[in-house]
């Protein structure tokens, strides 16, 4: 019996249970060209991000992956995901299909159309970049006539023992959001400048091979600034918690015209693509906030775990119980 495994660009979790349940002599197909890329203007930011960390990674994979098929974005694409798996399936044919849970409701919709029609057993994994499961939400969800993220964010709290004391929210309340509204105002001193990253070739290529096949995407790639490997990703993670953590609550909620990120994280990108891992996050930001517990105010620590395992849980969750129907569903049209 045949097996391959399939890598979507914002698969890059270092856990992912595909490259655990393949051999390294089996096929691994590293897939650039997700069909949302061309359906949807992506902002060209997240499109090189995703690029080049997804190359940086292969470096990686290639040292164990002895059969690693690499399809690259392209500017006159023909082929969609469902022809690309058909091409490989007649080449080289396979039995199993493994995938992580994919983020997006119309790919896994293209894959079990072409697990049923060409007869292939498609494994899919769970999503390491979560914390809590699809199952977990709806476990939680059941038989609730609306659905409230404040709870199901108590609920992961002591699912899964974050920022608890003796079963009771850490500092006697649940949610310090009310805390987490200075206007700028309020600012005595400016944050620290962001440093420039340097971007080396394969970014450099992965930029301009977006500019070509996105040219009416929105966003300036002079501009990019991101982290693209795993070991600078986790560096970012230190540069926050170090110079922009002990502000980060006071200010979450406030704007600047003159300071776009202020105090702001700018850990998304990475959480999302797999580059850190969100439970990490919180774990170095609770280890953080313990070794400096008069420097960082609870209302940081918090309002940081309640953006992780709180909206980004709950959101996810709500995505996948009403899909396809949620595409339809815009109140306001």
């Amino acid at each position: 019996m045949k097996q391959i495994g399939l890598i979507f660009p914002d698969d890059l979790s270092t856990n992912n249970e595909v490259l655990i349940s393949i051999n390294y002599s089996d096929p691994l197909l590293l897939y650039e060209p997700c069909d949302t890329f061309y359906q949807l203007k992506h902002h060209k930011h997240k499109i090189a991000l995703l690029i080049s960390a997804l190359r940086h990674w292969k470096k990686d994979l290639e040292k164990n992956f002895k059969n690693i098929i690499h399809i690259k974005i392209s500017k006159d694409r023909n082929i969609d995901l469902m022809h690309e798996l058909e091409s490989l399936h007649k080449k080289i044919g396979f039995d199993f299909l493994h995938v992580t849970q994919p983020s997006d409701h119309g790919i896994l919709t293209q894959l079990m159309f072409f697990s049923s029609k060409h007869n292939v057993e498609l494994k899919i994994h769970p999503d390491r970049k979560f914390i809590d499961s699809i199952d977990g939400f709806s476990e939680w969800s059941k038989d609730k006539k609306s659905l409230v993220q404040e709870y199901y964010y108590r609920w992961l709290r002591k699912k899964y023992n974050l920022l608890m004391e003796d079963n009771k929210p850490l500092g006697g309340k649940w949610n310090y959001d009310k805390e987490n509204q200075k206007s700028i105002s309020k600012l005595k001193e400016p944050p620290k400048p962001r440093k420039n990253l340097k971007s080396d070739e394969i970014t450099i290529s992965a930029m301009v091979e977006v500019e070509n096949c996105f040219p009416d995407s929105p966003g300036n790639l002079e501009n990019f600034n991101w982290a693209v490997t795993h070991a600078e990703a986790r560096k970012q993670l230190k540069n926050f918690l170090d110079n922009y953590f002990k502000s980060f609550g006071d200010f979450q909620d406030a704007i600047d015209k003159e300071n776009t990120t202020l105090f702001h994280s700018l850990l998304s990108p990475y959480i999302n693509s797999g580059l850190l891992d969100p439970m990490e996050c919180i774990v170095d930001a609770i280890s953080h906030f313990n070794k400096k517990k008069y420097e960082i105010p609870i209302n940081a620590l918090e309002g940081f775990v309640r953006q992780i395992l709180g909206w980004r849980e709950f959101i996810r969750g709500v995505y996948w119980q009403n899909m396809p129907n949620y595409k339809e569903m815009n109140f306001w049209s």
